[in-house]
């Protein structure tokens, strides 16, 4: 590509090839500018305690001698009475550095400074000093400064001021910052309540909490010492469900199956898979028995003819469907061993098509097979896998618990069965049972 400056002179060669590499520097400039200006973070970009600055939380001023009435300021919340008494509501709580009164005439009285984080108090006592000795004399203006050091600090949202004999209040002025507790330098004074813009990954009107992405480790306020940055979440990115993580302990939210506080191992009874959406699977104690077909099981003498022969096409019709105690979608979540005779599996109901004396709710619940039934492969199940069932539970151990065995069926469920069985439900529903005989094959769902 020919670069047609070149040829313009060597003048004009100078201004073009400059041109363009001057807004390049202005913006490193201006970016390098606001990386070192953050008060909270050194030129090295490590964290570092900050606070925001100094400013103007309430003024108020009153004509004398009328110092018990004095005229509100917009939004101080100000209340007086003739008893001799100030309150002031900030807005929020601040971090106070100076309290400012002037009198009407020299010799300030018996003064008690209090503050509170709630109107009504408790009230803390700050200051409290005697009147001035004479009737003559003595300072108009009397400040109380905060003593130094985050130990002395006086937090505060309410300020009362209570006044002894009959000198009268001109004016009181306070000021303080925002409570960042050390993790920000910048905070909206005039929003209420306060809020910080928060750095070192903190949030709230205060900066008192970590976001959810940074609960490594509880929260603490920085100091001079140490600023206390919050840290992020260690979670493991497959087996957490999120990069949240609890701000007191730090536990990342696991996935079924997975532990740890990182959720980075399996939990007892688990193994890992190779499914990034559920890293961990229950450990079955016949894995082999649940994934084979019946006819793996043909050479066994007592497994002939136990099974009932279902071929992959299958009929629904009215007749079968209100012969069932149930048809369920459900979705197989775990698969373990109870007791000697029985099979337990974790399920999750999705619809319920067919119900008869147990209702069967939807969500969670425990299904139960004969531990023949899967030693012959007559059902074929796995787990995170959605099925049809079509069963009875007159042969259970109790009628309440729901159960499949060699004579219902286990289907891979398929969409488009939905809509047919819920027309067969409807028809149930307007009496369409009632007095049928046993099932005949006929026109209905496919596999």
């Amino acid at each position: 590509i020919l670069d047609f400056a070149c040829v313009l002179s060597p003048l004009g060669y100078v201004l073009a090839s400059t041109r363009p590499t001057m807004p390049v520097t202005i913006a490193l400039l201006f970016l390098l500018s606001q990386a070192t200006s953050d008060p909270c973070y050194d030129p090295g970009g490590r964290p570092r305690f900050c606070l925001p600055p100094v400013t103007q939380l309430a003024s108020v001023t009153t004509s004398c001698p009328r110092a018990c009435a004095p005229s509100p300021g917009v939004g101080l919340g100000l209340q007086a009475s003739c008893n001799g008494s100030l309150a002031l509501a900030l807005g929020g709580p601040f971090l106070l550095t100076s309290i400012s009164l002037r009198f009407c005439t020299p010799g300030p009285p018996a003064l008690v400074l209090s503050a509170a984080w709630a109107e009504g108090g408790p009230w803390r006592l700050l200051w409290r000093r005697p009147a001035w000795p004479g009737a003559l004399g003595g300072p108009e203006r009397v400040t109380f400064r905060a003593p130094p050091g985050p130990k002395a600090s006086v937090v505060a949202s309410h300020l009362l001021i209570e006044l002894g004999g009959r000198a009268g209040l001109a004016a009181a002025s306070v000021r303080g910052r925002c409570q960042c507790h050390g993790h920000a330098a910048r905070c909206v004074a005039r929003s209420r309540p306060p809020r910080c813009r928060c750095r070192h990954h903190t949030t709230g009107p205060g900066c008192e909490s970590c976001r959810p992405s940074h609960r490594d480790r509880p929260w603490r306020p920085a100091t001079p010492q140490h600023p206390h940055p919050c840290l992020p979440c260690q979670c493991h990115p497959i087996g957490a469900t999120g990069g949240v993580c609890n701000q007191t302990s730090g536990q990342c939210s696991c996935k079924l199956g997975v532990t740890g506080l990182r959720c980075n191992r399996c939990g007892p009874g688990y193994q890992q898979s190779r499914s990034p959406r559920m890293p961990c699977q229950r450990i079955p104690e016949a894995t082999t028995t649940l994934a084979t077909t019946p006819s793996a099981y043909g050479s066994d003498p007592q497994c002939q003819n136990y099974c009932n022969a279902s071929d992959t096409r299958v009929h629904m019709s009215l007749r079968r469907y209100c012969l069932q105690d149930y048809i369920l979608h459900v979705k197989v979540l775990a698969i373990e061993a109870a007791g000697p005779t029985w099979w337990r599996l974790a399920v999750r109901v999705l619809a319920v098509y067919k119900q008869r004396a147990q209702p069967v709710p939807r969500g969670g619940q425990d299904a139960w097979v004969p531990r023949a039934d899967l030693a012959c492969g007559c059902l074929r199940l796995r787990p995170s896998i959605d099925y049809l069932l079509l069963g009875s539970a007159a042969d259970g151990p109790d009628p309440a618990r729901l159960v499949l065995d060699r004579h219902g069926l286990a289907l891979p469920w398929r969409p488009r069965w939905a809509r047919p069985l819920r027309r067969l439900q409807q028809e149930e529903l307007a009496g369409g049972c009632r007095g049928l005989q046993p099932p005949t094959p006929g026109p209905g769902l496919e596999q």
